[in-house]
């Protein structure tokens, strides 16, 4: 592995490419003229071909951890699958920070995430480009609890039964957040250990109420159990067993079905109040360690435990959970709730042992097209001449890891770190061979143990290599985007002498350009071998032709068209 060294004090911008001479006067309108008569499409003038975009958004470490280590920005949320990491910064607890992070454009909601030391993790969703700050602190307002009303049943003369109010709860990351529970939960499976085993199963102590009112709430998120299953819970005023209020809730939501929707930015949970108290007395003079103790109900009537709790309480991701058993598998997701009230007002409901999956960096990929347009140097927009991945480095955010991952050009390429007043192939910082800027030593075919000119991973028969991988210190005003990378390609013999230098420079496309180079939001599968991009990505013609459609382009490859990147 190479590891360099390299500062650069850099304000970066993009132009076309920066020939000395041009005897056969190509302008950038000529070249996108070109470009649309092989590509069959009508470029957008409007066009940048940028797929990420800059966000910025103030984090407060106030999740309800100890000795959180770091902040991170994630495209996911960590407990339903491996997500990429945008930015990280380190904090202390309840310090705020503003993060500023480049992400796919596509992305309409994001995770702000509070890490520990010892890798506990509580995430948030929020909507890039809209939420400009984040709490950890979820509590919200709620509109005074209704009168209760008490009937005599099965539980006695001061049981006191829940009336169908309903209220909502909108959670943004709804989708994702049924998942990660139901992941924890899974059918069939003796799930009775995983959410904890104490006497406090089924109990929650009540240390703060968030809402300043006479309730809080309960809300169902999944489940197909029985019609029948009611929850029935005892309120323990300040933990003591002399003023015990005995309630049931009639488990009549209007719509228990919940659509089947992959995303949505948020979904309004319909649920009840947890009623408690005398309405008519000032709900905090009683919140010092109120205790709720959960069980279920079937109908009207006490579910037989048969010596097993059929009522667990846990927090998963911060969040307090009601998990529900009226069978015999005891997987305990026969009806789950969500109350909306973050880990610091709980004391005893169990944590379950469940750690986030993988967090690994962003990758960004570039792929060029290496030719100029210039005589009979012409482009067949195949965008694989050049490819290169390009991520942070996880453990050390001021490296860059690269991967020459394919090679489609005939010509020697050399690859160089974008500077504004670059005009020769000599006035750029080369990427790979630190203090050694000959052409030579950073030719890229050679760094692939390839031939000069020779065409690799680009299917069609040329050879398969293992792609070259490097770790090189990250240059001052670095950006994925805007200020990242120049690729240098060396004149063929028949123009030597249109040029007072060996090699052209081919910057990132910017509006006004053909799409020469662009920079693509994770791993991608280039197009094969003479493929135009149109051709193996048919929505790349409708994002270059209206830079507002189509964002995710990259996404709907045809297969058998492209280079699997696995």
């Amino acid at each position: 592995m190479l590891v360099g060294s390299i500062t650069m004090l850099t304000s970066c911008k993009q132009d076309a490419d920066d020939f000395l001479k041009k005897p056969y006067s190509v302008t950038d309108d000529d070249r996108i003229r070109y470009a649309e008569g092989q590509l069959g499409i009508t470029i957008d003038r409007q066009q940048d071909w940028t797929m990420s975009q800059q966000y910025s958004i103030k984090v407060t470490a106030n999740a309800a951890l100890q000795n959180i280590a770091q902040v991170t920005i994630l495209d996911g949320n960590p407990y339903v699958d491996v997500t990429n990491l945008l930015a990280v910064q380190s904090v202390t607890n309840d310090q705020t920070v503003t993060m500023t992070f480049r992400a796919p454009a596509v992305a309409n909601q994001l995770y702000a995430a509070c890490i520990t030391k010892d890798g506990q993790c509580i995430a948030r969703p929020f909507t890039p480009g809209e939420d400009t700050s984040l709490s950890f602190d979820d509590a919200s307002e709620q509109a005074k609890a209704p009168a209760l009303h008490r009937a005599a049943d099965a539980f006695g003369t001061d049981f006191i039964i829940n009336p169908p109010v309903y209220i909502e709860e909108t959670i943004k990351d709804f989708y994702s957040f049924r998942s990660a529970v139901c992941k924890i939960l899974p059918e069939g499976q003796d799930n009775s250990s995983l959410v904890g085993a104490s006497e406090y199963l089924n109990t929650v102590q009540v240390r703060r109420n968030p809402y300043a009112t006479y309730s809080l709430s309960l809300h169902f998120i999944s489940g197909d159990g029985s019609d029948e299953d009611n929850i029935w819970y005892d309120w323990y005023p300040e933990g003591q067993t002399d003023n015990m209020q005995r309630y049931l809730i009639v488990d009549s939501y209007q719509d228990k079905d919940i659509p089947k929707r992959e995303e949505k930015n948020s979904y309004a949970l319909t649920g009840h109040n947890l009623y408690a108290r005398d309405g008519n007395k000032n709900i905090t003079e009683f919140m010092g360690g109120d205790i709720l103790d959960f069980h279920l109900a079937r109908g009207i009537n006490p579910f037989d435990e048969t010596g097993r709790q059929r009522v667990k309480v846990f927090m998963l991701n911060g969040y307090v959970f009601v998990a529900c058993e009226d069978g015999d598998d005891w997987d305990y997701n026969d009806r789950i709730y969500w109350m909306p009230y973050g880990q610091d007002r709980v004391e005893k409901a169990t944590v379950v042992p469940v750690k986030p999956e993988p967090t690994i960096p962003q990758v960004w990929t570039y792929a060029w097209e290496d030719n100029t347009m210039e005589g009979e140097d012409r482009c067949d927009y195949d965008m694989n001449d050049c490819v290169i991945e390009v991520n942070e480095k996880a453990d050390d955010p001021t490296m860059l890891e690269i991967t020459i991952v394919a090679l489609g050009a005939t010509r020697d390429l050399w690859l160089g770190f974008e500077n504004k007043n670059g005009k020769t192939i000599s006035d750029y910082q080369p990427v790979f061979a630190e203090g050694d800027r000959s052409q030579d030593a950073n030719e890229l075919h050679k760094l692939m143990r390839a031939s000069s000119g020779e065409m690799v991973n680009t299917g069609n028969g040329t050879r398969t290599v293992e792609p070259f991988k490097a770790t090189v210190k990250k240059p001052a005003g670095f950006d994925f985007q805007t200020c990242s990378f120049v690729l240098g390609a060396k004149v063929r013999k028949e123009m030597q002498g249109a040029y007072e230098h060996d090699f052209y420079m081919l910057h990132v496309s910017t509006a006004g350009t053909d799409p020469h180079g662009i920079v693509i939001p994770g791993k991608w599968q280039w197009p094969v071998e003479r493929m135009r991009v149109t051709e193996a990505y048919p929505d790349f013609g409708k994002w270059a032709s209206d830079h507002t459609q189509a964002k995710d382009w990259y996404k709907r490859p045809e297969q058998g068209k492209v280079v699997n990147n696995k």
